[in-house]
């Protein structure tokens, strides 16, 4: 196999000969082929379809490769995409253009395979180690769940389609009851121990659609879209419960454990109003709440 793994490969080109070829090297190369004859095609497929990287030929008719780059990169769900272009001119001002729009790299044919492979190894592993970059910004270094950032971006997205939808949606909020003891008695090893832990209940808890994030030391964050107040008590009620019986081992060895409990607030609303600020104001006045009624429950408010 030419590459570390099995990359879906679209291929764009108008002629059947290029296709053919192009979809015969990259197969046995050890890739996923997709083949479009028109930039038309090529839009309908990604619409479905996610692929790895592009090989897109410059002179078609109808959308012409240049053109479908420029819509490919205008639309955030394709932009990230690798783009390799492919033609038989190797005209400067078409590099240019191409390159300018986006293009990872240029390819004049007919191809040298080995050429081809090693600008395609290129520009996926770029794709791949800026991807790994963007998951670091948005990932809590310790829990590997959303940060703050990221729950804000998220959510904010989750409020305006709710929003739109006029659908119900529920933010709740967490706080680990007397997490500072923990600290202070185990050691913050331990402390750290408990978050991950902690982390992990939230993510077996919750659905996979549910938003999920450590917005700050010992306090986490959970966006329910089309939820009811109902269904959303229930499930922190739940997850309040396991936290209750869960345990945490020592890191020293011994067979001793820790036991913690969490507390709770919960907002909902369907108001045209609806803001993310507004949400997470209302579930940590239920939060304190909860600490001030002796911690370990879920008070509920609405705003």
């Amino acid at each position: 196999m030419i590459f570390d793994k099995c990359y879906k490969i679209l291929v764009v080109d108008d002629a059947k000969d290029s296709q053919m070829l192009l979809s015969f090297d990259l197969k046995a190369a050890g890739c996923d082929v997709i083949s479009a004859g028109s930039g038309e095609m090529a839009l309908a497929i990604l619409a479905s379809t996610g692929v790895d990287l592009i090989i897109l030929d410059v002179h078609m008719p109808g959308l012409s490769g240049l053109v479908t780059l420029e819509r490919l990169k205008r639309n955030v769900h394709w932009q990230m995409i690798p783009v390799i272009m492919l033609s038989s001119s190797d005209g400067e001002d078409e590099v240019v253009t191409a390159l300018e729009l986006g293009a990872d790299d240029y390819v004049v044919k007919p191809y040298i395979s080995k050429v081809l492979f090693a600008r395609m190894r290129t520009a996926l592993r770029l794709r791949e180690k800026t991807k790994a970059l963007e998951d670091l910004a948005k990932t809590d270094f310790l829990t590997g769940i959303n940060n703050r950032a990221c729950f804000d971006e998220l959510a904010s997205c989750a409020i305006s389609q709710a929003q739109r939808s006029e659908r119900p949606l529920v933010m709740a909020m967490f706080d680990i009851d007397f997490f500072k003891l923990v600290n202070d008695d185990y050691g913050h090893d331990m402390g750290d121990k408990v978050l991950k832990s902690f982390a992990a209940s939230l993510i077996e808890s919750f659905r996979n659609y549910d938003i999920i994030a450590r917005i700050g030391g010992e306090e986490f964050a959970v966006c329910l879209p089309n939820t009811s107040i109902k269904n959303a008590i229930y499930a922190c009620e739940r997850l309040r419960a396991s936290v209750e019986y869960m345990r945490v081992p020592l890191n020293n060895g011994s067979k001793k454990e820790i036991g913690i409990t969490v507390s709770i607030g919960v907002a909902s609303s369907v108001s045209a109003s609806l803001n993310i600020d507004c949400l997470l104001k209302q579930a940590d006045i239920g939060l304190y709440y909860a600490k001030s009624q002796g911690r370990n429950q879920v008070p509920t408010f609405r705003t």
